[in-house]
């Protein structure tokens, strides 16, 4: 183990002179483990995490209120300035809930529903009423965040093998008179390829490093909402699997390289 440790400090002694090609390898790391964590944690929805939904109160009407009656009583909550709209339903209808028995569905303006629920307490025929809320659905497509997530992560991907593959080529070339030395020395693949796979193993962490200061910094200086407070309860998790998840890429951009 000593002398695979004297092998390895001089390799990476050798590979000084890329370090800025070993700096790149590394943000490339970062750069997909951001957009892996964006996909998985991330409230990406196409509405964004901090669209609120729309308030609606359901109003079950007395069964002995005439037509003429529930219309009156419809204009006139519809006439409030805290309801923006009125709509009837009737039994057997679905929307926005099952309903067993004629209903008006009040949509309710933001901040507005503590104020309507007030008056509608004042009126008579209104048997029973029911705070909900409506979300919209979700788009059809992705949303550009997580189109961007995706393309953050595909991106780092290949520039993380593809950097990782030119760095290893270049690594070999830096040492090459070495491991000739330690080949006809007669030294096994521990001492020959041990080297690279090491340096990959050291780019992943130190791309896992940058991935999760950039994080804490984002946490402590961007603006904060509920999708960033998410993330944040994420943090331990996302400390423990980062560093093995890097650290497999690296030592992926390793292996690509023709071993000879």
């Amino acid at each position: 183990m000593r002398g695979f440790s004297y092998v390895l400090l001089d390799f990476l002694r050798a590979n000084l002179r890329q370090a800025g090609r070993l700096g790149g390898w590394a943000l490339a790391v970062a750069l997909a483990l951001a957009g892996a964590t964006a996909l998985l944690f991330l409230p990406l929805d196409a509405g964004g995490a901090s669209t609120a939904g729309q308030p609606l109160l359901v109003l079950t009407l007395d069964p002995l209120l005439s037509e003429a009656e529930v219309n009156r009583l419809a204009w006139q909550i519809g006439g409030w300035p805290e309801a923006l709209r009125v709509n009837f339903r009737f039994a057997g209808e679905t929307d926005p809930e099952p309903l067993g028995e004629r209903a008006l569905v009040v949509e309710v303006r933001p901040g507005g529903q503590e104020a309507l629920l007030a008056r509608l307490a004042k009126l008579g025929g209104i048997r029973k009423v029911a705070a909900l809320e409506r979300r919209a659905a979700p788009a059809p497509f992705p949303s550009a965040a997580r189109l961007g997530a995706l393309a953050a992560l595909v991106l780092g991907l290949g520039l993380s093998l593809a950097l990782g593959y030119r760095a290893a080529r270049r690594a070999a070339a830096l040492w090459r008179e070495e491991r000739e030395i330690l080949r006809l020395a007669g030294l096994g693949p521990l001492h020959l390829q041990g080297p690279f796979w090491a340096l990959g193993v050291l780019v992943g962490l130190l791309g896992a490093a940058l991935f999760l200061l950039a994080l804490r910094l984002g946490l402590r200086f961007l603006p904060q909402d509920p999708g960033w407070r998410a993330l944040a309860r994420q943090t331990p998790l996302l400390t423990g699997v980062s560093f093995p998840v890097g650290a497999l890429l690296g030592l992926l951009g390793s292996l690509l390289r023709p071993h000879s």
